[in-house]
This record gives structure tokens, C-alpha cells and sequence, in this order.
């Protein structure tokens, strides 16, 4: 009797992962080109909670550094904010694919444009 359970549930278990959908992600590519200024860009979803990136000011300099972050597809937006501007953080989005950015400029004439 023990041997006959095994046998469905390993059935089951090949089934659920033959069709079962495969998890998708999508990838956000960032170059952070800024003169000298620290930046913090992340992902939220419909309702507003984080998806990705983090709440730490990462140095922006033109060192054509790149930052990426992945997470589950959904839709999202992207924000940037660059540490002691008096501009306002930028959002873009809705997004429902992966997507490229460039944040780039100065202190306080920063700019948050998508590439592709």
C-alpha cells in the first residue's frame, strides 16, 4: 500500500511540473551617469510597495556604471531620486516588459530618461 501512494504522488508531482507556467522576470538595466551625486532608483508595483532596489544612495558618477535588478513580472515603475536635489523624484512607468534607463546630468538639472 505504501509503494502504490509513492507512485501517485510522484505521477502528480511530474504532472503539476509539466504544466505548470514557467516564472517569467523581468530586468531593469540602469546607466548612472551624474556629476559627483548619489542616487537610489527602485521598483514598485500597482499598489506602491518596493519590488526591487533598495533604499541606499549609491554613487552615480560617470564611470558608466551599470545597476540592474530583476524581479517577478508584473506591472511596475521605476523611481530615481538623486541625494540633495531640490528636484522631485522621477517615475516612470506603467511598464510590462524589461526596460532600460539613463540617469544623468547634475545635482539639480538631473535627468531619468528611458533607452529602450
Amino acid at each position: 500500500m505504501k509503494l502504490q501512494s509513492f507512485y501517485i504522488i510522484a505521477i502528480l508531482i511530474c504532472v503539476y511540473i509539466t504544466l505548470a507556467p514557467t516564472i517569467e522576470a523581468y530586468v531593469v538595466a540602469i546607466d548612472l551617469e551624474t556629476d559627483g551625486a548619489r542616487c537610489r532608483i527602485w521598483a514598485e508595483d500597482s499598489n506602491q510597495n518596493r519590488i526591487a532596489g533598495d533604499s541606499d544612495y549609491h554613487e552615480c558618477t560617470q564611470f558608466n556604471k551599470e545597476e540592474t535588478f530583476s524581479f517577478q513580472d508584473e506591472t511596475y515603475w521605476v523611481h530615481a531620486k538623486v541625494q540633495g536635489s531640490f528636484e522631485e523624484e522621477k517615475i516612470r512607468g506603467p511598464y510590462y516588459d524589461s526596460t532600460s534607463f539613463l540617469i544623468e546630468g547634475e545635482l539639480n538639472g538631473w535627468h531619468f530618461d528611458q533607452t529602450s
